[in-house]
């Protein structure tokens, strides 16, 4: 009990004004965010000017970017200038018309609307009830991906921050139709070329690495189905229990598709889950010859893809889809005392991906596909196919370079020829070199890969703002580079 000789504490206070919230007045804001808006289109602006990548050391960006924790706020302006003037001029410019290393993740104007408009709404679409109308577009969206690759529209799905995650989210639905036998005899198949992620995924779900059958491609760097046949027969003979085949619908290394159609018969002949790993390539099947290589990646049970890649929109956008809702939904379905209100009828995210908490990521897509529309998009991933093998008729007009395997998508595979007399350690040794030389140029970005045994070169085309005279000075200078004496 209180003692009344003692004074009464004054009640706390909230601030109001500039003592309270984070939020600057409305005109402030509309300043604020035309200057940023600026910022962007400026640099964006002149783009194919600036240099591709380079080099940096974390000693020298630290000394360039790193600062005291600010106690006391800098201002945003401040900031915004400290961005553009210090972080931006040293990142690798990933949506630069001239970047052909790895796979480019190109953006659009009208994606980065979408994503600043999601940013800007805040909302929560990790479930029905946080955020229906939100929820509902993303479920639109993920029918019209479906609809425009082919896939059956009525399949589940999420989008997911990008291919990795959609790889494990494929594989986790699959995983639920084996049960516990699949974790303890189940067997997983995938190609040489196949992507790093997807052995991260099975790992992560539990399976042990001799679960895992890793099986050789052929020449062209498809996915061998004999040897596959073969395998799956030896290890049921073993008593294992063939769960899975990942087929890739491009490969990372060179775009190669593996044989879908065929895949899927066997697949199905043997009672296989068939998942399709086409987070590069899958949105060729916006083309006319997309369509014809890609034949049978419909026919999937999951299927992986990423429309920050050639579907044009900005970085942190992956899709998973799923023939098998109930699958889908058993493997990540969520159940806690603090979701008690949420409508299980309806659609919750949290029940067909891991993430709980999850930004719109359906308004870039929407906010693309609606403002130009898919015909656009379509013209634009068959220039993208007609660029890269107009870059690859130029490099094989060098004397001195060779085009490894034919261009089946986007990615030209070359190296150096071998000279009379050298080593293939001193052929490989100049691929380096030229990629470590065209990095310190600064006019494009190639990548290499080791492709049996023998290094090679990686020209990726994958950009609404390359044009052909890109490609040709693209190509001119990685000439120009290769022909010029070692310093």
């Amino acid at each position: 009990m209180s003692d009344p000789s003692e004074p009464t504490p004054a009640a706390p206070t909230l601030g109001t004004g500039a003592e309270r919230g984070l939020d600057p007045s409305l005109e402030e804001m509309r300043r604020l965010g035309y200057a940023a808006v600026d910022a962007v289109l400026a640099d964006q602006g002149r783009l194919s000017d600036r240099r591709v990548a380079r080099r940096a050391d974390s000693p020298q960006l630290l000394a360039s970017i790193d600062e005291p924790l600010p106690r006391q706020g800098l201002g945003a302006d401040s900031s915004i200038d400290f961005l553009f003037e210090r972080i931006v001029p040293a990142m690798t410019r990933v949506n630069h018309p001239r970047f052909h290393a790895y796979i480019p993740v190109p953006g659009s104007f009208y994606g980065f609307l979408g994503e600043l408009l999601a940013a800007g709404t805040n909302a929560f679409v990790g479930s029905w009830l946080g955020g229906a109308s939100f929820v509902t577009l993303e479920l639109v969206v993920l029918r019209w991906i479906a609809e425009a690759v082919g896939y059956p529209g009525e399949a589940a799905g999420v989008l997911t921050s990008g291919g990795s995650l959609a790889n494990l989210t494929g594989l986790a639905a699959a995983r639920e139709r084996y049960g516990p036998t699949g974790l303890e005899r189940g067997v997983l198949y995938v190609s040489d070329q196949g992507h790093h992620s997807f052995a991260k995924a099975a790992r992560v779900l539990g399976f042990r690495d001799e679960s895992l059958r890793v099986i050789e491609s052929d020449h062209e760097f498809r996915l061998d189905c004999r040897q596959l046949h073969d395998q799956i027969r030896a290890d049921r003979h073993a008593g294992r229990l063939p769960m899975l085949v990942c087929a890739n619908a491009g490969t990372t290394n060179t775009g190669a598709v593996d044989p879908l159609d065929e895949i899927a018969d066997l697949c199905a002949g043997e009672n296989l889950w068939l998942h399709v790993d086409g987070a590069y390539g899958g949105f060729a099947a916006l083309s006319e010859h997309g369509r014809g290589l890609l034949r049978g990646m419909d026919r999937a049970d999951s299927l992986t893809l990423d429309p920050h890649k050639w579907l044009y929109v900005p970085m942190g956008v992956g899709c998973a889809l799923c023939r098998h809702r109930e699958l889908l939904e058993r493997a990540f379905r969520s159940d806690a005392h603090y979701l008690q209100d949420v409508p299980r009828h309806e659609v919750n995210f949290f029940d067909r991906g891991p993430e709980l908490s999850r930004p719109a990521r359906a308004l870039s897509v929407w906010m693309l596909i609606r403002s130009v529309g898919l015909d656009r998009l379509c013209r634009e991933v068959e220039h993208d196919l007609e660029l890269a093998r107009l870059a690859e008729t130029l490099i094989a007009e060098d004397p001195d370079l060779e085009v490894v395997v034919p261009t089946s998508l986007s990615i030209v595979v070359f190296r150096h020829r071998l000279r009379f007399g050298e080593t293939e350690q001193q052929r490989s040794a100049r691929d380096r070199l030229l990629v470590e030389a065209i990095l310190e140029d600064g006019t494009l970005m190639l990548s290499s890969t080791d492709l049996g045994g023998r290094t090679a070169l990686r020209l990726v085309v994958m950009n609404h703002r390359t044009t052909e005279s890109e490609v040709r000075r693209s190509v001119a200078a990685i000439r120009r580079i290769a022909s010029a004496p070692p310093t």
